[in-house]
């Protein structure tokens, strides 16, 4: 048989990458006398694996991160605070599983938005689905939402992945759309759906964030519940690079 017949025919079940590698795959066989079960193995592997990977691609990109780091990238004897036994936990997945959430607190510049994009990255190479948004980016859309009357759009959205990343909360204050906002989405993924959140004020302080103590008081009732606090007390990665390049001065390290 022709293989540009079983090339069409591949083609016809969708099968693109596998028609593309069949010459290859057929010389490779031949030549190390592989039996027709390995070869079908190896063929079923490949577009599987291929498959995988196309729709790995896809759901990082609807996950909007502003840049991919693994957990590999993380500089940990730099954070002698940060268990990584405790990371790894989480790297597991199982809080997703459990609905339940992740908070990364400490000052700005000591890793917290890489460890919530390497969780996230986990989470997405597990196959779950995941959305990432800034507090001020998420405070911008339900202004305009708010504008245009679509505000439980802005819920529907952040209420369906399995995991919602929020991040740099306590920078900007959060006005009173964004903030009742943000409290139905926390309810309504109260015990079902996972969040990571960071911030670099502490829980005492989430009131003045939100505008409202009463408010602040009944978000971290719902995000605390089930969930593991990350409390990181580090140097700033970024002053140490200023340093490294001669920008600022060793003393302020």
């Amino acid at each position: 048989m022709k293989t540009d017949n079983l090339v069409e025919r591949l083609k016809l079940l969708g099968w693109s990458y596998t028609a593309d590698q069949l010459d290859g795959l057929l010389e490779d066989s031949s030549k190390n006398n592989v039996s027709y079960s390995e070869f079908l193995y190896t063929l079923l592997s490949n577009e599987i694996e291929y498959k995988e990977q196309l729709e790995l691609e896809k759901r990082i990109k609807k996950a909007r991160l502003p840049y991919v780091k693994t957990i590999h990238d993380f500089d940990f004897p730099f954070q002698p605070s940060l268990d990584p036994k405790r990371v790894n936990e989480v790297l597991t997945g199982r809080y997703i599983h459990n609905g339940e959430n992740i908070i990364l607190l400490g000052p700005p510049g000591v890793g917290k938005t890489h460890l919530a994009i390497s969780m996230a990255l986990e989470a997405l190479t597990q196959g779950h689905t995941a959305l990432f948004i800034t507090a001020n980016d998420f405070i911008s859309e339900c202004r305009k939402a708010h504008k245009e009357g679509l505000i439980q759009r802005i819920i529907k959205r952040y209420r369906r992945p399995d995991l919602l990343i929020m991040d740099e909360i306590g920078y900007f204050a959060f006005d009173e759309v964004s903030a009742h906002t943000l409290f139905q989405i926390i309810s309504k993924r109260y015990e079902q759906g996972a969040m990571i959140l960071t911030s670099n004020k502490s829980y005492v302080e989430w009131g003045k964030i939100f505008g409202d103590d009463v408010l602040a008081t009944a978000m971290l009732d719902r995000i605390v519940h089930h969930s593991t606090t990350f409390n990181i007390k580090g140097g700033s990665y970024r002053l140490r690079e200023k340093v490294k390049a001669g920008i600022q001065p060793a003393k302020m390290r």
